[in-house]
């Protein structure tokens, strides 16, 4: 059941859990969010908290390392980078010796199922890329200096390192490509794929056949939380 109030320390006001119609910082982690998140009522505030961020514990585990306990910190130690995703961990964290995790990271889903034309999907949380990810077309994220978490089809055909749709949800945003509806949501198609010919697309295409879109689109609800699976029922 989902804490819908919280006190923080962060922030003198209480929170609650809501959902945001444009994408914002949290100030916590200091990262893009999406979609819910714990925010003040006091509009002049302009607080939000991702919910991993909101409820961190103190002590947190992970199943990649096994026998290490993570300790919550509330500030990021410069230079220093999330084992996850590659990017820098400016704010709220957890740390297990020289091992650094945002919380959201911390929290992603080990395995992601679907069903795609009468067939099942199932992507597995990796430690590191066994093949290259579609993205970036690398094994490595940022020029070979971090291998990455990344998911990976059963087959073994489908593989996308988590930073890397971090940064592709950043960079889309950036240039405009979350878009309001007229109904006040995000525009239909979160996830936008840039193209050679510097044109983009929607990430849904006309022809929703293809299993690798759908590959990405599990991954993309598994990193930006309840933004996308409010969206599309989930």
């Amino acid at each position: 059941m989902k804490i819908t109030e919280i006190d923080h320390f962060s922030h003198r006001h209480k929170l609650e859990l809501s959902y945001s119609e444009t994408p914002y910082q949290c100030d916590g982690c200091k990262d893009l969010g999406f979609g819910s998140s714990y925010q003040c009522n006091n509009k002049k505030c302009n607080f939000h908290l991702h919910e991993n961020c909101g409820v961190a514990k103190p002590i947190a585990t992970h199943s990649f390392f096994k026998n290490s306990n993570f300790k919550f910190k509330k500030k990021g130690k410069r230079g220093k980078t999330c084992k996850a995703c590659g990017k820098d961990v400016q704010g709220f964290m957890y740390k297990s010796k020289e091992t650094y995790l945002h919380p959201c990271c911390l929290k992603l889903p080990s395995t992601l199922n679907g069903n795609f034309n009468g067939g099942s999907l199932r992507l597995n949380l990796e430690v590191k890329a066994s093949t290259k990810c579609l993205i970036c077309q690398n094994k490595e994220i940022y020029k070979g200096k971090l291998k990455g978490w990344a998911y990976i089809s059963s087959c073994g055909k489908h593989c996308y390192h988590v930073g890397c749709v971090n940064n592709m949800n950043f960079e889309n945003w950036k240039m405009g490509y979350f878009n309001q509806s007229q109904s006040g949501g995000v525009a239909n198609g979160l996830v936008f794929i840039k193209e050679e010919n510097g044109e983009s697309s929607n990430g849904r295409k006309e022809n929703e056949g293809s299993l690798m879109e759908y590959a990405l689109d599990l991954i993309v609800q598994a990193v930006l939380g309840g933004a996308v699976a409010s969206l599309l029922g989930i």
